[in-house]
């Protein structure tokens, strides 16, 4: 399989695809822990410095070192025979961006993911995903 990262949608099943494969360096490669970072740090009723990078780096890499640990220890979706249908592209920011995701699985359940992705040097990553 080669992971491709050309537009949102590629990047989104890349990720499905590196989850059902159980390839935990094709996740990590599929994610921007920073942009994930910085967005759950602007929901955060704490108040940061928005130029603190050592805390948007410290809190990538827990987003890390926490999503390996819940594989680890839960095991690794799976997104086989799932079908997708996505939503228009949203354009937040110049690098930040979301698309709403609806998966239709085989045994007739239906979830809906809002998916934020980051787009820099031409690839897009996926950021967040809130169910």
């Amino acid at each position: 399989m080669i992971y491709t990262y050309n537009s949102p949608i590629e990047a989104i099943v890349s990720l499905e695809t590196a989850y059902s494969k159980q390839s935990l360096e094709a996740v990590l490669t599929s994610k921007d822990f920073k942009v994930e970072a910085q967005l759950i740090l602007q929901q955060s009723a704490y108040d940061y410095d928005d130029f603190d990078q050592n805390l948007v780096e410290e809190t990538s890499k827990l987003l890390e070192l926490s999503l390996i640990k819940s594989l680890n220890e839960n095991g690794f979706p799976n997104f086989q025979n799932v079908r997708r249908e996505f939503s228009d592209v949203e354009q937040i920011n110049d690098t930040l961006y979301s698309i709403e995701e609806r998966l239709f699985y085989p045994n007739n359940e239906v979830y809906i993911n809002k998916i934020f992705l980051s787009y820099k040097d031409s690839v897009w990553k996926v950021a967040m995903i809130v169910e």
